[in-house]
């Protein structure tokens, strides 16, 4: 099973349900501003700047690569997807929310959408979305296992490479896969890592193309390529392929960072550390 170094099970949690929170595009038919990790982060850090007290650090960042807009309702019953973890408050208003559809170059590293996560010194996690340029806060996560999360994770430091360099980075893993789907689905992710006791777990990227559709309503199987990166050099960690990915429900391009997260997780508090490179 790939090692991915990806934080807490509760970043998990907001990263599947991303597809229920991102809101829709600005304008009908326009074409949405695409942006790398370091064009959308000043914007979100300027959102997120005086939000509830201010004091907020960025732990993760996912970029979102849809062949065609995908649309969710928001409501309790989609939210409910972070209940077993802890509270969920939507600070937006939204109620029907769009990943907007991106024709561009998977290989680029850049998103019409992304979503930032932040850690303030309460353990409060916020989540910021950046799309078509412009940011929101769109909810909170406190109390239960994310005040226990936001303690592992480590804030990501400011020499990442950026999301254009790591997927640069990633082609000689990937180029293949997107030689034959080139309009595949694409997830950009970066964690700051966990800390646990002497336990670490190092800042990554992970790059993750599939030919599932984003949409929780998708269904049949389809191929996938995740290929995770050192954050900071651009080497790469480990590369996993499947050519039977179950598509919808839980099993968006983010499933392949789940399991390897919960197990990480679990052999950190057996004070243990994966077999796999760091």
């Amino acid at each position: 099973m790939l090692y991915v170094g990806v934080v807490a099970a509760v970043v998990i949690a907001v990263l599947l349900v991303v597809v229920f929170v991102l809101p829709g595009p600005t304008s009908s038919g326009s074409a949405a501003a695409v942006l790398t990790y370091s064009g959308a982060l000043p914007v979100a850090n300027g959102a997120v700047a005086g939000f509830a007290g201010g004091g907020w650090t960025p732990v993760f960042a996912v970029g979102l690569v849809s062949a065609v807009n995908e649309t969710e309702q928001v409501n309790s019953t989609n939210l409910s997807n972070l209940t077993s973890y802890c509270p969920a408050f939507l600070v937006s208003g939204a109620t029907s929310l769009t990943v907007a559809g991106y024709s561009g170059s998977r290989s680029s590293g850049a998103s019409p959408a992304w979503m930032f996560g932040y850690r303030n010194q309460s353990d409060t996690l916020a989540v910021v979305t950046v799309l078509d340029g412009h940011p929101q806060v769109l909810l909170t996560l406190s109390g239960g296992y994310c005040a226990l999360y936001a303690q592992l994770i480590t804030p990501i430091p400011g020499d990442v490479i950026d999301s254009s360099q790591a997927a640069a980075d990633a082609q000689p893993d990937a180029a293949a896969f997107l030689a034959t789907h080139p309009n595949a689905s694409a997830e950009y992710g970066l964690t700051g890592g966990v800390h646990f006791g002497s336990f670490r777990l190092g800042t990554e990227w992970s790059i993750t193309y599939s030919t599932c559709p984003l949409s929780s309503s998708a269904s049949g199987t389809g191929d996938q390529l995740n290929v995770t990166l050192n954050a900071t050099s651009g080497h790469i960690l480990g590369t996993n392929s499947s050519t039977d990915v179950s598509c919808g429900s839980l099993t968006t391009p983010t499933e392949v960072v789940r399991a390897p997260t919960l197990g990480s997780l679990s052999l950190a508090a057996r004070g243990e550390r994966s077999s796999a490179p760091s």
